[in-house]
């Protein structure tokens, strides 16, 4: 319960800073609750490629830790 309520704690302060940024720089009310409803409509190409290549590393992460726990799990149960 810690976990979560610290997670959404960080989540919405991190919020509120760059709400408050954006109106500091000048940005409309309206502006700001765009840019932080969808932040990827204002990335580049280089920065979709970078966020691509994030998403495909942790994929390979998460199947290769799924494969090598069921491969001790079936290891465990032979023995």
């Amino acid at each position: 319960m810690k976990i979560l309520l610290v997670t959404f704690l960080l989540a919405g302060t991190l919020l509120l800073l760059i709400m408050s940024l954006d109106l500091i720089m000048g940005a409309s009310l309206l502006e700001v609750f765009a840019k932080a409803a969808n932040p990827f409509r204002l990335m580049e190409p280089t920065e979709y490629a970078v966020v691509f290549l994030f998403i495909i590393s942790l994929g390979i992460y998460l199947l290769k830790t799924y494969f090598f726990k069921k491969k001790d799990e079936d290891n465990s149960s032979k023995s």
